[in-house]
């Protein structure tokens, strides 16, 4: 009898002291429960006590403390939370006696908190569906806003490293700073951005395309991502892709099979002639006319007197093309073909025209863009006709005086004509116009002669015997 007494009394013993013990624990304040609850149980861990880090012992490179010296890392402030630090266990709690929330935690939290999902479109899946102590601790932590731990390591806990091995790193990822860009809990944009992503770019961003004339869609349209990573990338300036790929996922290819390629082109280098974001030049150009070519071109007009008006006027486009050409120096048409675009055609239907203007070979006499001669003619005079006939004037004793005075255009058509040797008139002509038939006809030895031929006689450029007298007709 007396045992079972004994029994019966030490049962209800504990039967009343374990309720007082965890009411007088409540609380749960660790500094003055910790001596309480190391009575009763094992392992209950020191609130005050240091960590258990490795401190290394000054002036010994290699030796640490682990067997003798104490550590002194300070801890963490430790951030409760309110209702925790007041023992107000019931805001959370079915009871002091029980773990159980009083429902949802997303209810229970709103309960005091300002509900801040229901007036956004994106919400973050924790948040949504209320795993708030997902990331958050509901007691406390030395983590500010009670996180669990701190950024970017929480989010690494759901999310893929998007820092990975790349070199090039947004600065606020690369210093861990999410919340720059992202709200936690919800947002009205894709990605749980804070605000579209012009407008958050353009928090620290200068602003683009800023006030231009041409603007850039993507850039207009506040679409940074359609060319740029958030996060980070292998590419400058955080581009999807490098060089004139990324161009290519929206523009045509601008080379395609042509054979004579511009070299920034042809290098992937758009940005060499463009701006990415905008311009206030048409296509985004860098520079107006000629201004962005002679970035690497030499000065095609320099000091001449005579300038091409399209070079003058810095209309290279008027004559190139940009990107690519099947032609060389990446004009728009071969030989004469571009020239017929603004000149009148030069030939005609005349019989008989200059070789190289049959050919459509302008360029073997005119300089494209300038030069100090008229006509824009490579050289002045006779030579240029040197550059390709034999200079026929050197032996001769006696010359013609057009042809000594290197006018040939005074006997001969340039381009294209209907006589001979491109004379400007058949013979006799084109003799006529400066020696008059009268007087012609008083000389001598023009008495009885053919004067409807005055090349059966005569060298009409010079000769050894006077009045340029063939052999034949000296004697």
């Amino acid at each position: 009898m007396n045992l079972r007494l004994a029994n019966f009394l030490g049962r209800g013993f504990w039967f009343a002291a374990v309720p007082l013990l965890l009411f007088g624990l409540a609380g749960c304040v660790t500094k003055s429960n910790y001596q309480l609850l190391s009575t009763f149980f094992d392992g209950v861990p020191n609130p005050d006590a240091p960590t258990n880090s490795l401190v290394v012992v000054p002036g010994t490179p290699g030796r640490t403390n682990a067997l003798t010296a104490p550590a002194t890392v300070k801890r963490p402030a430790f951030t409760p939370h309110p209702p925790y630090e007041e023992k107000s266990c019931l805001e959370c709690h079915e009871s002091k006696f029980s773990v159980r929330m009083k429902g949802p935690q997303r209810q229970v939290c709103f309960g005091c908190h300002d509900d801040f999902l229901t007036r956004f479109k994106v919400k973050h899946p924790p948040a949504d569906n209320s795993e708030c102590t997902a990331c958050h601790n509901p007691h406390g932590s030395p983590v500010k806003q009670l996180l669990i731990q701190a950024v970017p390591a929480l989010c690494s806990d759901c999310h893929d490293d998007v820092l990975g091995k790349k070199k090039v790193q947004h600065q606020p990822v690369a210093d861990g700073d999410c919340l720059a860009c992202h709200n936690p809990h919800a947002t009205n944009f894709k990605g749980l951005l804070k605000k579209a992503p012009d407008k958050l770019c353009a928090d620290c961003h200068d602003e683009v395309p800023g006030k231009v004339k041409f603007k850039h869609p993507p850039a207009e349209n506040g679409e940074c991502l359609a060319c740029h990573v958030p996060h980070a990338s292998n590419n400058k300036s955080l581009v999807k892709k490098t060089g004139g790929a990324l161009c290519a996922d929206c523009h045509d290819d601008v080379l395609g099979k042509n054979k004579v390629k511009h070299q920034p082109v042809q290098d992937g280098d758009c940005l060499a002639c463009h701006s990415p974001h905008g311009s206030n030049n048409k296509a985004f150009v860098k520079k107006a006319g000629g201004a962005l070519c002679a970035e690497c071109h030499d000065d095609m007009l320099g000091k001449n007197k005579f300038k091409h008006p399209p070079a003058e006027n810095g209309e290279c486009l008027s004559c190139h093309v940009p990107h690519a050409s099947n032609n060389k120096s990446l004009v728009k048409k071969a030989g004469g073909a571009l020239c017929a675009e603004c000149h009148d055609d030069v030939v005609g239907k005349k019989k008989v025209p200059h070789q190289p203007v049959a050919e459509g070979d302008c360029l073997a006499c005119h300089a494209p863009h300038a030069s100090n001669v008229k006509g824009l003619l490579k050289k002045p005079g006779v030579a240029l006709c040197w550059e390709c006939h034999d200079d026929f004037l050197k032996p001769m004793k006696f010359q013609h005086q057009p042809a000594a005075d290197g006018d040939c255009f005074a006997c001969h058509k340039p381009h294209a004509t209907d006589n001979r040797a491109l004379l400007a008139k058949p013979d006799p002509q084109i003799c006529f116009e400066c020696h008059e038939p009268p007087e012609m006809a008083k000389l001598v030895k023009h008495q009885g002669a053919d004067l409807a031929a005055c090349v059966k006689c005569h060298n009409p450029h010079g000769g050894a015997a006077k009045a340029f007298l063939k052999p034949a007709a000296a004697k």
